[in-house]
């Protein structure tokens, strides 16, 4: 027989009357029969269900269940989907994170993922979507409590040569100690540059060979109170020879003997340990020839070379805290000298590391009106073309903050 379905019922049609050669007993048990189906069928239609077979029954219901797991499955996709547009669409529409403050759960993709996972982790039935969404909302307050790293802090500044430079400022470094924006031009002298805070603040300079012969008792009376000597350097070229500043031994008696508190640096090209061990053991040397015991610390002066091959000009971030500690070491074992750092922003963001920023005091280089660094530091070299008596052309001027 054929199925033909109209509306909610089910009939049969289709050839009813059947001649078999039983003759009337055959008649009779089809009427028979047939009066059984009619009942059968109102009974069905009664409890409204089909009169199909048990294994039509069964197969109508796989299939259906299979049809509702691939909409359920295609429902829970959109309703994620819908979710996931409407926390971008929350994230963005809140103000944005400040730099170097913690983001927000809802903003991170760890947090986006964990709330999708939840939502589309079952595809079964509605009951084990409606299941889902609990399990998700349940998750959702870890996720926000969770400790999120950091969002890194970005800063924008310029060199020596006006070129501009982004970096990422690093959590780990100690932070810079005073307010920027209080340093000021001083009403002493126009050149100077001074800190409006609560701290005693006294004006330097440092120099080397290429300043000639100074008058060290003009540059007392003109108000300096200390200096940096350059105790010698490493040439640039290839052969890095190692060359004592030729004004160093004078420069070291003469400043202090005009009361300037006393301190003494060393130009680095070392490409290695072995190199800066030499270095600080030249610059031990020339201090100690010039009888001279030093008020301030002998510096680590590592730079690069412009424009030019410079020897050092590649040298890795992680060379250069070997180097670094090398020297260091090397002069702190002797009693008469503290070693610290000469530092800029181009060396914070591409050379030294952290716990070499963390290690040393620095003397800072920035020329701009105020320091752009983010980190401490104790002497600020804020101009490399001051005026000052007792010497010809121009000279580094420095403020040290105590």
């Amino acid at each position: 027989m054929k199925r033909k379905t109209t509306g909610n019922s089910t009939c049969f049609s289709g050839n009813e009357h059947r001649k078999t050669s039983a003759g009337k007993t055959s008649v009779k048990r089809n009427t028979v029969i047939r009066l059984a189906g009619v009942l059968l069928s109102l009974l069905l239609l009664t409890a409204g269900c089909s009169p199909t077979s048990d294994a039509d029954s069964s197969r109508t219901a796989r299939s259906g269940s299979s049809a509702e797991e691939k909409d359920t499955g295609k429902a829970l996709e959109k309703s994620d989907m819908a979710s996931t547009i409407k926390a971008a669409d929350a994230s963005e529409s809140t103000s944005a994170p400040v730099p170097g403050s913690p983001a927000s759960a809802a903003d991170t993709p760890a947090a986006s993922a964990a709330a999708a996972t939840g939502s589309a982790s079952t595809q079964d039935t509605t009951a084990s979507a409606a299941a889902a969404g609990d399990s998700a909302s349940s998750e959702a307050p870890s996720a926000q409590n969770s400790s999120e790293p950091a969002e890194p802090r970005k800063l924008k500044y310029i060199d020596a040569w006006d070129e501009w430079h982004t970096m990422e400022v690093d959590p780990g470094v100690e932070a810079i100690q005073y307010d920027p924006e209080k340093f000021l031009p001083s009403g002493e002298n126009p050149q100077w540059i001074t800190y409006t805070g609560d701290l005693e603040c006294l004006q330097g300079i440092d120099v080397s060979e290429h300043q000639g012969i100074i008058d060290w008792q003009a540059v007392a009376a003109a108000g300096y109170r200390f200096a940096f000597i350059r105790t010698g350097f490493r040439g640039y070229g290839d052969a890095g020879t190692l060359v004592e500043d030729s004004m160093a031994v004078e420069n070291l008696q003469k400043a202090k003997e005009a009361g300037l508190e006393v301190g003494a640096y060393f130009f680095s090209q070392a490409l290695n340990e072995e190199e800066a061990e030499e270095e600080a053991a030249l610059a031990v040397s020339v201090i100690e020839r010039s009888g001279v015991e030093l008020d301030l610390p002998l510096i680590y002066d590592p730079e690069l070379i412009r424009d030019d091959h410079g020897r050092a000009n590649e040298i890795t971030r992680e060379q250069v805290a070997l180097n670094t500690a090398a020297f260091c070491r090397a002069v702190e074992s002797s009693p008469a000298c503290k070693a610290d750092i000469y530092s800029n922003l181009p060396w914070e963001h591409h050379y030294f590391d952290t716990d070499t920023m963390n290690t040393y005091d620095i003397w800072y280089a920035d020329y701009e009106p105020q320091p752009q660094t983010p980190y401490h530091f104790t002497w600020w070299q804020y101009t490399n073309e001051g005026k000052v008596p007792g010497i010809e052309g121009d000279v580094d001027l420095n403020l040290w903050l105590r």
